[in-house]
């Protein structure tokens, strides 16, 4: 598959499955530094997800930005410790300021990333069938809200839930920082929508998408448009992984 170079106008969500191939051809574009935190996971599925993912960022960013994966400068820091394990940014030379918004979510053997060249953007990913049904995450509203679904739909009423409020907080770079109680959505068979949060950006600021990963999995995704018309889209990048050769290179973000 070819990947296609953003328009400022433009959010692309690509998706791609862990798989059982080896990950060494993917492995060959990380950093040092990804390498080294990829070599100290200790399980299997945790290292095949990771590498899966930063294969996955530097493969669209490169196309999106001219450069092959490998010349994709990353910039990673916790804003808590100073780890190289922080929010993703992809940054100019002067390392001052963002060339494109990025975000990166993965859980079971779905990775996902989103790419906007105009707006902060925030997606996640979850199973359903391991996604817990917990009031301590919710509000009172959003508890309300599960209850009065069947049992049977409460799981994936809570998975869909859970990946709207993280979404949104990965893309005003909060994270779970911000207990995800204390963050209210629209319930879970109601178009997504932010509607309270204790945070400076107003929830009318946030546009809340649904997104497709496949049978078993819930995905969302946030874009702080900023009064800008922002066109949301996604595709599944399976089949570029299965090639696991270079991407097309674009000609950087119009």
């Amino acid at each position: 598959m070819s990947i296609p170079v953003l328009r400022r106008s433009e959010c692309h969500v690509w998706w791609a499955d862990t798989g059982p191939q080896p990950v060494g051809e993917l492995a060959a574009v990380l950093s040092a530094v990804e390498a080294e935190r990829a070599a100290r996971l200790h399980r299997e599925e945790d290292r095949r997800r990771f590498v899966t993912a930063c294969w996955l960022l530097r493969t669209v960013v490169g196309a999106q930005l001219g450069v092959v994966a490998a010349a994709v400068r990353v910039h990673r820091r916790c804003p808590d410790c100073g780890g190289p394990h922080g929010r993703p940014r992809i940054l100019d030379a002067e390392e001052a300021a963002d060339r494109l918004h990025v975000s990166v979510s993965h859980a079971g053997d779905r990775v996902a990333v989103a790419v906007c060249p105009s707006a902060p953007v925030g997606v996640d990913v979850e199973p359903v069938a391991s996604a817990p049904v917990t009031r301590a995450a919710t509000s009172p509203a959003e508890w309300a809200a599960l209850r009065v679904l069947p049992p049977y739909g409460r799981r994936a009423g809570f998975a869909r839930l859970w990946v709207r409020k993280e979404a949104a907080l990965k893309a005003t770079g909060h994270g779970l920082r911000i207990p995800p109680d204390r963050v209210t959505v629209s319930g879970p068979l109601e178009p997504p929508a932010l509607v309270d949060w204790p945070i400076e950006v107003s929830p009318a600021e946030v546009e809340l998408h649904t997104l497709d990963p496949g049978d078993g999995y819930v995905g969302a995704l946030a874009v702080l448009p900023g009064g800008r018309a922002i066109t949301v889209s996604e595709s599944d990048a399976t089949d570029l992984h299965r090639t696991a050769g270079p991407a097309p290179v674009g000609r950087g973000a119009r």
